[in-house]
């Protein structure tokens, strides 16, 4: 059913080793740059009917990251307009309100939508990423997902928990 797609990088790899256990040892900026890598990697690696940049909405430290990582990512608080632009969206948790207005905008244009904070899913977005005991985990809308055409790599869909 799901199509295996290019391998993920080393960096992604080493980051579903990292135990839960070492992210309390770590600042809240490496655990942030953490989840900026696996977002960054989760959206290269998944197939969408969109092409376009990685876009972030609302700031936190991970949009901070994905910022200045990516000088080719949008920020939707400032140019809304541009989303269409987008192959996915990063959701911070600030930003739900206005996630609430839009949710629909980007479902019917097949925007993917990323966010780490609890309840995402049940807002309406799309992958909730979190941090598991010994990777990362997603939790999944399927509805969302699927009405949208978004299709996960294997591996991607091996830290699906629901």
């Amino acid at each position: 059913m799901f199509k295996i797609l290019k391998p993920i990088s080393v960096i992604l790899l080493s980051l579903f080793m990292i135990s839960g256990s070492a992210f309390a040892d770590i600042s809240d900026r490496e655990e942030a740059a953490a989840f900026a890598g696996f977002i960054r990697d989760l959206v290269h690696t998944t197939q969408t009917s969109k092409l376009g940049a990685i876009c972030y909405l609302g700031s936190d430290e991970v949009s901070r990251i994905i910022a200045q990582d990516d000088r080719s990512s949008i920020d939707l608080s400032s140019e809304n307009s541009k989303f269409l632009s987008c192959k996915a969206i990063y959701v911070s948790k600030n930003a739900i309100k206005v996630f609430g207005s839009e949710v629909a905008k980007f479902s019917k244009n097949k925007i993917m939508t990323i966010a780490i904070f609890d309840g995402f899913t049940e807002s309406g977005g799309m992958v909730q990423v979190q941090m598991g005991r010994r990777s990362f985990e997603l939790i999944l809308n399927s509805k969302a997902v699927k009405d949208s055409g978004v299709r996960l790599s294997a591996l991607s869909l091996s830290l699906v928990i629901n």
